[in-house]
């Protein structure tokens, strides 16, 4: 994106985004802990953290597709963001050299988060929380499972979600398209290659999905190379 532009132009459109994703994420009860290039860091805290982290994902889409409207009308360059929530403790404080230090959070809970957001490449999702944050979250938002994986760095496996919609706003598109997926998902790990192939075009089809369409591409792989007897189902990242 930035090729071709001018500082001053890339600079402007940068800000532009991160001022409409940090109006969510304080409209929310949430803090901006930093601002990391074209990354935004963010904290939340309290008995509903896990909540209005999750509202302020759902406001940041809002507005990224206002943008994008604007941006399919004007012939501008299309922005488009990934958002990763986890929920756990951390270590917080000031870290960094003697003479210049940054108040931060920091840990494990820090680095899945970080990943989950780069995961949304991967399935063509938006906003991935994991099983701590699904397990706060479940009877407010419509979440569909999409995997079982093990992120880089990592070797425990974690069950992710995406939030797709708050619980009292769900369309019924919305909630056949994840009763399509998760039917896939449960024959894929099954093996029952088929099914899992016919729910996962399904869904493909009718929504546009790009978390089927990458099952799809799996399953024809396991269709010439099938996994081993041990097959737990889990993905293996191999990016962050």
């Amino acid at each position: 994106l930035c090729e071709g532009r001018s500082p001053e132009n890339v600079v402007g459109l940068l800000n532009r985004y991160l001022e409409l994703q940090t109006k969510a994420i304080i409209d929310n009860g949430g803090d901006v802990d930093k601002f990391v290039g074209d990354e935004i860091m963010a904290m939340f805290d309290g008995p509903e953290k896990e909540i209005n982290a999750c509202r302020a994902g759902l406001a940041i889409r809002r507005a990224m597709a206002e943008e994008q409207e604007k941006a399919r009308a004007d012939s501008s360059a299309l922005i488009a963001v990934g958002i990763g929530i986890n929920s756990g403790p951390v270590v917080f404080g000031s870290v960094g050299a003697r003479d210049r230090k940054d108040f931060t959070s920091i840990g494990d809970t820090v680095n899945l988060a970080a990943r989950l957001e780069g995961t949304n490449k991967i399935y063509g999702t938006k906003c991935l929380v994991s099983e701590a944050v699904y397990s706060r979250i479940a009877q407010h938002f419509v979440c569909r499972e999409v995997d079982l994986i093990t992120v880089k760095g990592k070797t425990q496996p974690v069950r992710i979600y995406e939030v797709l919609q708050e619980t009292h706003e769900a369309a019924p598109k919305l909630l056949s398209m994840k009763a399509d997926f998760e039917k896939g998902l449960a024959y894929y790990r099954k093996r029952s290659w088929d099914r899992a192939q016919t729910a996962f075009a399904s869904c493909a089809q009718k929504y546009g999905d790009e978390a089927s369409s990458v099952f799809l591409g799996r399953i024809a792989l396991f269709r010439a190379d099938p996994p081993p007897a041990g097959w737990d189902g889990v993905f293996k990242m191999t990016v962050k």
